[in-house]
């Protein structure tokens, strides 16, 4: 159990460093804007045409994950953490 938490809280602290370097805010950031473009695509695309909806949609779900899995990521994390340091404590 404890190696677990300590795989989930480095795994976490590594999403925290990744979210904070000029990296992870680029990449980010391209993620965010590829959500914009698809929403500003979607707005012009025909009714009829399900399948370029589709395809937008899935490109707005998508840059919406990958920020989201980080941040998913970055708190089982603390969470990790902050159970082994109960379970310290309470040794």
């Amino acid at each position: 159990m404890n190696e677990e938490l300590i795989a989930d809280a480095e795994l976490g602290e590594e999403s925290r460093k990744f979210i904070e370097s000029d990296l992870g805010r680029c990449v980010l950031g391209m993620a965010a804007q590829e959500v914009l473009l698809a929403q500003e695509k979607l707005g012009d695309v025909p009714p009829s045409d399900t399948a370029a909806i589709i395809e937008l949609q899935n490109r707005v779900k998508v840059g919406k994950w990958f920020e989201q899995w980080l941040v998913e990521l970055l708190q089982q994390g603390e969470q990790a953490l902050e159970i082994f340091r109960h379970e310290k404590e309470q040794q």
